[in-house]
């Protein structure tokens, strides 16, 4: 993408060159008319030859044409130039020669700098991403190091048949870990089993001694930091 806005850039220099140098002023192939802009530069996939064998869509400026007029003969025409939207075909019908050079040479620069500060931009746009991606990647793995280990000293107050408290820390373990749920069967699997030995306390909690008869705590893998 960064090769194609070098690519545009260059092109959009040259047609502001080859506008200030007077290159759309009368040809002398064709005196009794001014040169069309686009179609008749140097960047044009057909200058030079009337019968158009390439289409419109390989030129880099279809990039400025409204995508609903893609299809229209010459769609270079429709570029919007000035804010009100008047276009190269609007100043060929209501405007003159000058003003139609002064919108497009306002157009170009005004394209030439956004274009230029883009280009600049997409390494600090990268690196802010990567930044953020690296960031996102250390706190899941921040709340998968806290669920992981909540979840261990809930297994052990259950072990100790402390309920209340290893119910508390179940609990923490489970918010914790819905943090990172999403990552992968891991994390997932972590959270059912802490869901499932926090129902179990729970239910020991309600049902008293009789139900302190159930299976053990799963064992948990150790999470590194």
């Amino acid at each position: 993408m960064l090769q194609l806005d070098r690519e545009l850039l260059d092109l959009l220099k040259f047609e502001l060159k080859f506008l200030e140098d007077g290159g759309y002023g009368r040809s002398p192939h064709t005196p009794s008319r001014p040169q069309r802009i686009f179609e008749d530069s140097l960047t044009c996939p057909n200058y030079g030859d009337p019968s158009r064998p390439h289409p419109c869509s390989e030129c880099q400026l279809m990039r400025f044409v409204p995508y609903e007029l893609r299809d229209q003969d010459s769609p270079c025409r429709l570029i919007p130039l000035t804010v009100k939207g008047e276009t190269i075909d609007y100043f060929y019908r209501y405007g003159g020669q000058l003003e139609l050079e002064e919108a497009l040479a306002g157009w170009l620069r005004k394209q030439i700098s956004q274009i230029e500060q883009q280009i600049e931009a997409p390494p600090l746009v990268e690196s802010s991403k990567r930044e953020s991606k690296g960031l996102d990647r250390i706190r899941r793995r921040q709340w998968l190091v806290l669920a992981g280990n909540l979840y261990a000293l809930a297994n052990l107050h259950r072990e100790d048949h402390d309920y209340p408290i290893a119910h508390t820390l179940y609990g923490r373990a489970l918010a914790a870990g819905e943090k990172v749920a999403a990552l992968g069967d891991t994390e997932r699997s972590l959270v059912e089993r802490i869901r499932k030995d926090q129902q179990a306390v729970a239910g020991i909690l309600r049902g008293g001694a009789e139900s302190a008869r159930e299976a053990p705590p799963e064992e948990i893998d150790t999470v590194a930091p």
